[in-house]
């Protein structure tokens, strides 16, 4: 992603959105400062010296001839304004600045008569005006200066300024906001390409530190899905060889001496293969969504079990509080059955126990086994496809290996937590937490 400044990149859209917000702010503050400010005091400066002009020009012709020359010294050293008879022809200003009409017309309404702005082409920066007195014409000169006018040069600068500042200020951000975004998209290509990378830099702004944690969370979690691919694809391959090599030989002897035992034994082949694939497929559609809807999840959990009593399994249920939640039924019993059937075959002929309370804001269900437990470094990696903790994969010593990670696929999708810990009477208990919305 390079910063080019094109109305097609995300910097080009933000650096011309900035200048000409600033411009249309800078033109319309500038407006107002004309209409409210700079207006209203030039034609009080206009009424003022307009003002100077004619009492000047009274107290002139009232003075005694001696001390006019005092007074026109005075007038122009301490106020800058010149006071004396009009004893010479000067040109009428053909063009004058709009502040020179306020003065026109405040000496108009003032003597009751009409005034024309006169130039010197010796004095250049001076204006004069006419004024009839007593008798005579007096004449009343004033430096352009003493008039605001630098309103252009003030609105160009103020223009300039501000779109440089706008322009500067889009380039900075929009900078640290493209440079982020041009890493992930360095990310997303080398993800597509299958390489995987260091992880991004989460800094900068919430929302882009949230969308490169976010990243960062995803690019793990599809590596996970590819190792779990792998990993389900090798098990499945190695679980099932083990059957099928038992039933070609049982094949085999079965055409020499048919046997009714081998006969069973290659159902219980087809059974344990069945139940690979079967438990393969729920792995597979573990994301499936499944609306919710309010349940006794202690009368579930005394169904399930009854069932496991109806097989022959020893369970102690302590639900027998009534506890209303909204859940995914199928998958509630799903990640229980799992979670159960898992405590039964590491327990032995002792009895699981399974409870069910409320915790503050969460609903605790605990399955209790009397089984050898799980070491602490291993208690997060069974929940991995086809982990087992004997390394034999021999199914009389444990299940398919996919129990576990079905209910943390179904946990993670229903936003539940799930863990493993010892059990304070020795064994494990697998705690499910389900959060209770109060909102």
């Amino acid at each position: 992603m390079n910063l080019r400044f094109s109305a097609s990149t995300l910097f080009g859209r933000t650096a011309l959105a900035f200048t000409l917000a600033f411009l249309i702010f800078s033109l319309f503050s500038l407006s107002l400062f004309i209409y409210f400010v700079t207006l209203p005091l030039t034609k009080r400066v206009a009424d003022d010296l307009s003002s100077m002009a004619v009492l000047s020009a009274q107290i002139w012709v009232e003075l005694p001839p001696g001390t006019r020359p005092d007074f026109e010294r005075e007038m122009r050293e301490r106020h800058q304004f010149l006071i004396g008879l009009a004893d010479s022809q000067l040109s009428v200003d053909p063009s004058p600045e709009f502040y020179e009409h306020y003065f026109i017309q405040s000496l108009s309404r003032r003597t009751g008569q009409s005034h024309a702005l006169l130039f010197d082409n010796v004095m250049p920066e001076w204006r004069w005006v006419d004024i009839p007195m007593g008798g005579r014409t007096m004449r009343a000169g004033f430096n352009q200066s003493r008039f605001i006018t630098q309103i252009p040069l003030t609105m160009i600068v103020m223009v300039v300024a501000g779109t440089l500042i706008a322009v500067i200020t889009s380039l900075v951000i929009v900078r640290r906001v493209t440079h982020p975004l041009a890493a992930l998209v360095k990310a997303t290509t080398r993800v597509g390409e299958g390489r995987r990378g260091a992880p991004l830099e989460e800094k900068g702004a919430e929302e882009l530190m949230e969308l490169t944690q976010n990243f960062n969370r995803m690019e793990d979690q599809l590596q996970i899905l590819m190792e779990n691919r792998t990993t389900l694809l090798a098990g499945i391959s190695h679980d099932l060889r083990t059957p099928i090599a038992r039933m070609q030989l049982e094949l085999e002897l079965l055409e020499e001496n048919p046997d009714k035992t081998m006969v069973q034994e290659m159902r219980d082949d087809l059974t344990e293969m069945n139940e690979i694939i079967t438990a393969t497929l729920q792995l597979s559609k573990g994301l499936t969504q499944e609306a919710s809807q309010p349940t006794d999840l202690c009368r579930e959990v005394n169904e399930l079990a009854a069932e496991y009593e109806k097989h022959g399994n020893k369970i102690e249920c302590d639900c027998s509080e009534k506890i209303t939640h909204s859940v995914p039924i199928s998958t509630f019993r799903r990640v229980l059955n799992n979670l159960i059937d898992n405590a039964v075959r590491y327990s032995g002929e002792k009895p699981v126990r399974i409870t069910c309370t409320i915790q503050g804001k969460q609903i605790h269900i605990e399955v209790i086994d009397r089984g050898p437990g799980i070491p602490v470094d291993q208690r997060r990696a069974v929940f991995q496809p086809f982990k087992r903790l004997e390394g034999s994969r021999n199914r009389a010593s444990g299940g398919s290996g996919l129990g576990l990670a079905i209910v943390d696929q179904l946990c993670r999708m229903n936003d539940w937590q799930v863990e493993l810990d010892r059990a304070a009477a020795g064994g494990t208990v697998a705690r499910l937490r389900l959060p209770i919305n109060t909102a």
